[in-house]
This record gives C-alpha cells, structure tokens and sequence, in this order.
C-alpha cells in the first residue's frame, strides 16, 4: 500500500539550466531548519517523482532532499532516453552539488545518495573529484554491472555506438518491488524510462570506466563515510560484483543489508526502516549507521 506523503508542503519543483542549455529539473523537500541535507542521483528508470515518499519522508526526519531528473528522464530537457556523454552527465550533477551546498545553511553536511544506475554517476563523480560530500550512500547500486555483463571488449565495442537508434529497457517492473501499490504506479508512470538510445548506453559504459581504472576514491581532509545499502537479495543487481568494486575504491565503506528481495528498497516493506537509516546517516549525531535492518 502506498502512503500518503508526510507533508506535501515540503516539496518544490524549479528548473535549471545545463551548461549546454539544455532545461533540467530539479526536485527538493526542505524543513523549515534541515539538520542535513540529501543529494540523490535516480536510476536509470525512474526519475526524482520517485522520490514523492521518500523526500517529504526524509524532510520529516529532517533532512532537506534535493534530486534532479537526468537529462533526458522525467520532465528534463534532452532527447529522451538518451545521453550525448559522460561528460555531459557529471557535468549536470556536478552543478547540481554545488546549487546544494550553496542553497544550504552554513554547518548542514550534505550526504550523496546514488540509487542503481545513480550509484554508477556517483561513483564516476567521485573518482573524478567532482563532488565533495560529507558522507556517501550507495543503494543497491549499478557498480561495475557492464563490464560483468559484457567484458571489456563488449564495453569497448557499446562505447563506440553513440547514436539515437533505441531499444527496449529489459528490466522487469516485478524486479524493482513485489508490492501491488508500487506496481500499479510503475505501469501508470508514463515518466518511467523504457527506451534507451545507443547514445545512453555508451555513456553508462564511459562512466563505469572512469571509475573501475581509477584508484580509491581520495578525500581532501577526513575520511567521509561510505555506506553500501543493499537488500538480501536483487534480480537487477549483481550485489557480489558491487562488494568486489567497492573493495578497490573504498575499502573502509560499510555495507548495511536490508530484510528485502527485491531491487528498490523504497518501494518494500523496509521503506520506513530504510528512511530512519539514511536520516540517521545525514543528520549529525544520530544513531543507526550500521548493522542489518
């Protein structure tokens, strides 16, 4: 069943503009005085709509969340389901983390949130020094599924093809939840990616690379906090291959496992324990950071 948002006067829609002109738009959910702040990078089938639990949720809790719809998904601009470039993507995000820090008040710590595919743009934002945040959540994320699934010389060959010529997202709805509510949404989310252009999946390869022939990821001052938030089992996700990458960039990030078996934890029976987690995680001094929920 799908709840009611928390506050639906928390959320505000504006657009920006990529340096390239092209309209993005951007998402957020603010308590009147956050104690933290969340900058969340969607999947590669959803879009910041997603969020319309989690962000009234985590502002609740409070914790402003800020979440853009990548170009082409949602109600951006761009063609549809496609991406010019890698560069083009951490060139979008990149300015989207730095709007958050500006729009937040001084001390408020800001925590990256990179949910599936969003967990690849992070990883690749990181490894490049394009983002700073003060601590790191990756949900389940799409860490170094291409080059399982194709080897290097497939990834070389998908980079190659950066046209408009489309095909179909494989991915099952039944893969993301098991719950009626949520998979009624999906069916009925006309915003929900279903094609992909060769132009898109060269880009996810190009990113994937930026980050597995990179070194661990290097801090400028302390060691910011890493947390793999993973359910017990994912249809979409190759959790093994993502433990095995974190291993090399990060070794000191702590995986955190969830009572789920399906791929998005915010639309399962834990959202609630899942929302308490990550609040816990973005707001100083709070409790619950670790352990299997």
């Amino acid at each position: 069943m799908i709840t009611q948002p928390a506050s639906p006067t928390f959320h505000r829609v504006r657009t920006t503009t990529a340096a390239d002109g092209v309209p993005l738009t951007v998402h957020q959910w603010e308590p009147e005085e956050p104690r933290g702040a969340v900058f969340y990078v969607h999947g590669l089938q959803s879009h910041a709509g997603w969020l319309f639990e989690s962000g009234p949720e985590l502002a609740a809790r409070g914790c402003a969340v800020y979440a853009a719809d990548r170009r082409g998904s949602g109600t951006s601009g761009g063609q549809r389901g496609h991406l010019p470039s890698a560069e083009a993507v951490l060139d979008d995000y990149a300015a989207h983390f730095d709007a958050v820090r500006d729009r937040c008040p001084q001390g408020v710590p800001v925590t990256a949130v990179g949910q599936s595919f969003g967990g690849s743009v992070l990883g690749a934002l990181l490894s490049t020094g394009r983002i700073a945040p003060d601590a790191v959540v990756l949900c389940a994320p799409a860490l170094g599924q291409q080059y399982r699934r194709h080897g290097r010389d497939g990834m070389d060959r998908i980079r190659e093809r950066t046209g408009l010529r489309r095909s179909p997202v494989t991915l099952k709805d039944e893969d993301y939840t098991a719950d009626h509510g949520y998979l009624s949404f999906m069916a009925n989310d006309h915003l929900m990616l279903r094609q992909t252009t060769d132009g898109f999946r060269a880009a996810m390869v190009e990113l994937e690379l930026l980050y597995r022939e990179s070194g661990p990821w290097r801090w400028d001052g302390p060691q910011v906090p890493v947390y793999y938030a993973r359910p017990e089992r994912d249809a979409i996700i190759d959790l093994d291959t993502v433990a095995e990458v974190l291993s090399r960039l990060c070794p000191q990030a702590v995986e955190v496992r969830f009572a789920a078996d399906h791929h998005y934890l915010e639309f399962s029976a834990v959202r609630d324990r899942f929302w308490d987690w990550l609040a816990g995680v973005a707001v100083p001094g709070a409790a619950g950071r670790e352990g299997c929920l």
